[in-house]
C-alpha cells in the first residue's frame, strides 16, 4: 500500500541527491512535511534491501542513500543500483566500475559517481561517469590524472579534486565539468575543494603546494571572488547560500560568501553539523550544541552518548548516538521527541525524504513510511 493512500495525502518529492542533501551540505531537507512530530510513532517498516557486495578490498564504506523523485539509489556490486521508492524493487544496477572513490550525486536527470583502478600501486587516473538516473546507461565519462575524492554539483556543474600519485609537479588538483555532457570548463593544478559544499555556486579550494591559503571562487567559471591565508574545512552552507561554515584548529565560525567576512566564532567547537537556515547543530563531544545561525549565540545544548550524524526534516532532528542508535529530538529546544521504533546499529545518516525514512543498518537499507 502506498503512502498516498495511507495518510490520504501524496508524499513530497524526495530531491535527497548528495550526501548532505544537496550542494549546501546542509543535512536538512526543507520539503518534507509527512514525518513530523505527529505522525514519527506511525513509521512501520514498508521494505527492506541489501546491496550485493563488490571485489573485497575495493568496497567503499556503507553509505546513506541518496533519494530522488520517485527513485533510491545505492552503491551496490562495486556500481550503482537504483529501487523504486515505494515498494523497493531495483529497477536497473550498473557495475562497470573498479573502485568508486566518490559519490553518488543525483543531479539533472544523472548518476555521478567517481571510480578508479582497485588494486594498482601505479594507476591512479580518476574518472568521473555519468549514469540515465532512468535507466543506468552511461552517458559520460571523464578521466584524468587525479584520483577524485571530493565533489559537488551545482549551477549546471560539477566540481571535483583528488591527488596524483606519480605526478611530479601537481601532486593535486581540481577540475569543474558542465553537468549535461561533461565538457570541461576549468582546471586548477595544485589546489583541492575544502568541502564538498557550494553556497550559491560559490565553492572553496584550498592550495596544496606554495604559499598556504583558500578562496572561493564562481563554481561555473574557477574564477576568484575572495581569499585568505587560513586553510579551513568548509563544512556545510546556509540553506539560501549566503553563508558558509568552516572548521579550523580555532573552533567554528561563519563566514559571508559574498566577501569572505567573518560572522561569527565558536572557539574549540567541533563535529558534525546540520544547518536549517534559523540553527545550526552541531554533535560535539556528549552533546549536541545549537547555536543561532545570524549570530552564533547558543541557543540550548543537551547531553547525548557519542552524538554524530545530525539531519533536520519535518520539524525533527534526528541524531545518531553510541552504538549507532537514533535519537529524535524537538530542534527548537532539544526535547527528547519518542519513537515506538526503535532504530540502533546505524551506519550511516538517516535519509528523510519523500514520506520516507531510510536508514542504513549493517548495509541494509530500510525504508519506513507511516
Amino acid at each position: 500500500m502506498l503512502i498516498a493512500t495511507i495518510m490520504g495525502i501524496a508524499p513530497p518529492p524526495a530531491s535527497w541527491g548528495h550526501d548532505g542533501y544537496g550542494p549546501g551540505n546542509t543535512r536538512y531537507n526543507p520539503a518534507e512535511t509527512v514525518i513530523n512530530a505527529g505522525s514519527v510513532n506511525r513509521l512501520k517498516l514498508r521494505w527492506t534491501v541489501t546491496p550485493a557486495p563488490g571485489r573485497p578490498g575495493c568496497q567503499p564504506a556503507p553509505d546513506a542513500p541518496r533519494a530522488v523523485g520517485d527513485r533510491v539509489y545505492l552503491l551496490e556490486a562495486g556500481g550503482v543500483a537504483a529501487y523504486q521508492a515505494a515498494t523497493g524493487k531495483r529497477l536497473w544496477r550498473n557495475t562497470g566500475f573498479s573502485q568508486i572513490t566518490a559519490g553518488p550525486i543525483v543531479a539533472g536527470g544523472l548518476v555521478l559517481v567517481a571510480t578508479t583502478s582497485c588494486e594498482s600501486a601505479s594507476d591512479y587516473d580518476g574518472s568521473l561517469v555519468a549514469l540515465d538516473a532512468a535507466t543506468g546507461a552511461q552517458r559520460w565519462r571523464r578521466t584524468a590524472a587525479w584520483t577524485i575524492d571530493t565533489a559537488v554539483t551545482d549551477a549546471g556543474t560539477v566540481a571535483t579534486s583528488g591527488a596524483c600519485g606519480t605526478c611530479d609537479d601537481a601532486r593535486h588538483g581540481a577540475t569543474a565539468y558542465r553537468l549535461e555532457d561533461g565538457i570541461p570548463l576549468w582546471t586548477h593544478s595544485n589546489e583541492v575543494l575544502a568541502g564538498p559544499v557550494s553556497a550559491g555556486g560559490t565553492i572553496l579550494l584550498r592550495r596544496t603546494a606554495g604559499r598556504p591559503g583558500t578562496w572561493a571562487g564562481r563554481i561555473t567559471t574557477g574564477k576568484p571572488v575572495w581569499g585568505t591565508d587560513l586553510t579551513p574545512t568548509a563544512v556545510a552552507a546556509n540553506p539560501d547560500g549566503t553563508q558558509f561554515y568552516l572548521r579550523s584548529d580555532t573552533g567554528l565560525a561563519a563566514h559571508a560568501a559574498t566577501d569572505g567576512r567573518r560572522l561569527w566564532l565558536v572557539p574549540k567547537e567541533a563535529g558534525d553539523l546540520a544547518a536549517d537556515g534559523r540553527r545550526v547543530y552541531v554533535a560535539s563531544a556528549g552533546r549536541v550544541n545549537t547555536y543561532h545561525a545570524a549570530t552564533g549565540r547558543l541557543l540550548w545544548t543537551r547531553a547525548l552518548a557519542a552524538p554524530r550524524a545530525p539531519v533536520r526534516a519535518g520539524g525533527l532532528l534526528y541524531v545518531l548516538t553510541g552504538g549507532g542508535n537514533l535519537t529524535i529530538l524537538s530542534p527548537g529546544d532539544g526535547t527528547v521527541i519518542s519513537s515506538r521504533t526503535a532504530y540502533s546499529a546505524l551506519e550511516a545518516h538517516v535519509v528523510p525524504a519523500g514520506g520516507r525514512l531510510l536508514t542504513t543498518q549493517q548495509k541494509t537499507i530500510r525504508s519506513y513510511a507511516p
